[in-house]
């Protein structure tokens, strides 16, 4: 799997033009196996995998939907505004999905109180947004991203959620509300589409919960009076969006 994501990633460098190219290609040189053993390498995993996921699976459905007009139509300074404002709104939904999901295990394994599970999670989604979105004017940043994640873990009841696989159908919908393709072709496409995001997830997840040391990453988190400063041991990620 690890495989073909590196040649996934590979082969959409060199299909897409311009300066979208950079976006995946980083990604394709390492994939870390290291433990997740900090908050550091917790953001830094939580954000990278939301943003190889939201690009992936939004480019992989527009390369597939638009055949061999993909390229040209990328080209065009419309509609590559219309790419960009997609991948940013589908990467923070993925990011908020899967903050949620990792936040789960950690409270659960790590022993934090639903309290600190809320805490930990708003910490998370607020330096993963900023990372991900570090190259994009704020003016582009979505309206009201974060009082939208805290008003989503004011309502998450922490010990469910880790059992649960609900917590990704908010990327999954997503990725079909917000793609750039008129709804003719959406209401068509959007089981096909549901489901391979929902694919895409599974080997994320799978690589977290084979490198998660959770209550190691509790513990960091807990030395800290204030977030990690930003920068640190970075995971291998595409480049922000």
């Amino acid at each position: 799997m690890e495989n073909n994501a590196k040649s996934l990633l590979s082969g959409m460098a060199e299909w897409l033009p311009g300066p979208f190219r950079t976006i995946v290609k980083s990604f394709a040189v390492r994939l870390d196996k290291s433990p997740i053993d900090s908050i550091e390498k917790t953001i830094d995993f939580t954000h990278s995998r939301a943003s190889y996921i939201a690009q992936t699976a939004l480019f992989g459905y527009l390369k597939a939907r638009m055949g061999t007009r993909y390229r040209a139509l990328f080209e065009d300074d419309v509609f590559s505004q219309a790419i960009r404002k997609s991948a940013i709104l589908v990467f923070t939904s993925c990011l908020s999905d899967f903050t949620i999901y990792i936040t789960s295990y950690v409270a659960r394994d790590g022993d934090l109180t639903p309290e600190e599970a809320t805490i930990f999670a708003r910490q998370v989604f607020a330096e993963g947004l900023e990372r991900g979105l570090l190259s994009v004017d704020s003016a582009e940043h979505p309206d009201g991203a974060l009082q939208q994640f805290h008003d989503r873990t004011d309502r998450i009841i922490w010990p469910n959620v880790a059992a649960s696989l609900e917590v990704f159908e908010q990327s999954a919908s997503d990725l079909v509300e917000f793609a750039p393709v008129i709804d003719e072709f959406k209401a068509l496409d959007r089981e096909i589409v549901t489901n391979s995001i929902r694919f895409r997830w599974t080997n994320v997840r799978q690589q977290f919960q084979k490198r998660l040391d959770a209550p190691a990453v509790a513990r960091d988190w807990r030395t800290h009076d204030s977030p990690p400063p930003f920068g640190g041991t970075a995971e291998s990620s595409p480049t922000p969006l």
